[in-house]
Formats: C-alpha cells, structure tokens, sequence
C-alpha cells in the first residue's frame, strides 16, 4: 500500500512516498498532490516505491505541467532502479527533471541563477 508524508523545508514543499504505486493506489499520488498550498511554486517529489503504474505517472505529468505553467518547479528523487527505467524508457527523464537525493533535489530548485 502506498503511504505519503507532506512536509515544508524552508520554500520547498516535499512529498514523500512509501511503499509500492499498484493499481488502485495511483489515487493516493492524486490526494496528495491536490493537498499543496496554491502559491507553492517548488515541490520535490521523494519517490521512494518500487512500483509505479502508468495513471501514477501520468499525475506526476499532470501535477509537473501545472508547476510550469504557474512558473514553479518540481524535482523527483529517490527514485528505485524499475522506477528510472521506466522513465528512462518512455524518454520522460527528458521532461521531469530526476536527482539521486532529497537534498539535491531541494538544492537544485533552490540555488540562485
């Protein structure tokens, strides 16, 4: 069963996820990303599963999209080795941005340019 947690750290909102994405969980991915604050601008994504299925990636495509569309940015870390592949194999490592960490993640969305 998935289990997620949803903290704040500094201006960063974090989401992160236990367990495995089966088939009736990709609702959870959902629940908790209609959680965020509206004005929340940077999110990382701590997917910690080792399952994932393909309407639990498509919200993640939907939720990233809005993100852009609002100027905002979203990071996904800690991803298992089946979760990059999967990724890696549709090509969407190319549109969502993939770190190793949590703390690079937050890093990433918030150093200076």
């Amino acid at each position: 069963m998935l289990e997620y947690e949803i903290k704040e750290r500094g201006s960063v909102q974090v989401i992160r996820f236990f367990g495995s994405i089966g088939v009736g969980d990709a609702h959870r991915i959902k629940e908790a990303l209609f959680q965020l604050p509206v004005g929340n601008t940077q999110l990382v994504i701590n997917l910690g599963v080792s399952f994932i299925t393909s309407e639990a990636i498509g919200h993640l495509i939907y939720i990233y999209k809005r993100y852009r569309e609002k100027g905002g940015k979203m990071v996904l870390c800690n991803l298992s080795q089946s979760v990059r592949q999967v990724l890696e194999i549709t090509r969407l490592d190319k549109l969502l941005p993939l770190v190793d960490s949590e703390e690079a993640a937050i890093a990433m969305l918030t150093e200076k340019i």
